[in-house]
């Protein structure tokens, strides 16, 4: 069963890659249909055992799995409310008919995130010492919140700033979520 087609793969990763370059036409390489935005929540599910194992590796002390579903409820929820508020601030500009291909891009490009998670993934598992790629990780972060302003200001034809504001929207969602989940484990601990 494919749930890709060669075309829709193509045109992805040459979207991921123009996108990557911050080639605006690298948006249009992705459908805005509904049915598109579901089936493209695929990627960031089969890649997201890679974000979860560096996100359980950083936090020690628990079981395995109890870390992969800590991270893996955060992260969903953390989604959904970006997602939300994403559309919820496009709709104030009447730009939801660009919603579908927002939430496509947005999973895609998980594609070049992890990518670039994957020397931090390496490091872990050779054991090096943490500060040795921490300066790394916080680049690879960064420069996610600034692609994603990126994609937000290319896909509903917004002015730079409000795309930064809106991603550094989600940075706060996300840092917020963190914070409780570290919380939550030495509550727990």
């Amino acid at each position: 069963m494919r749930f890709f087609s060669k075309d829709e793969w193509g045109n992805g990763l040459l979207g991921c890659f123009e996108i990557f370059l911050f080639m605006s036409q690298g948006l249009q390489r992705f459908d805005r249909s509904a049915s598109a935005a579901v089936k493209s929540f695929l990627i960031p599910l089969v890649l997201s055992p890679v974000l979860l194992a560096l996100l359980a590796a950083f936090s020690s002390g628990f079981s395995f799995t109890y870390l992969m579903t800590l991270h893996s409820v955060r992260v969903l929820i953390t989604s959904l409310l970006f997602l939300g508020v994403v559309y919820l601030m496009i709709r104030q500009y009447g730009r939801e008919e660009h919603f579908m291909r927002f939430v496509t891009v947005n999973n895609w490009m998980t594609i070049p995130s992890t990518i670039l998670l994957l020397p931090v993934v390496g490091c872990l598992m050779l054991g090096m010492d943490r500060t040795a790629y921490e300066n790394y990780a916080l680049f690879i972060t960064l420069a996610g919140y600034v692609y994603t302003g990126f994609i937000i200001s290319k896909s509903f034809k917004l002015p730079w700033e409000m795309g930064a504001f809106i991603a550094i929207m989600g940075l706060a969602i996300d840092q917020h979520a963190l914070d409780l989940t570290r919380n939550l484990q030495q509550f727990m601990g």
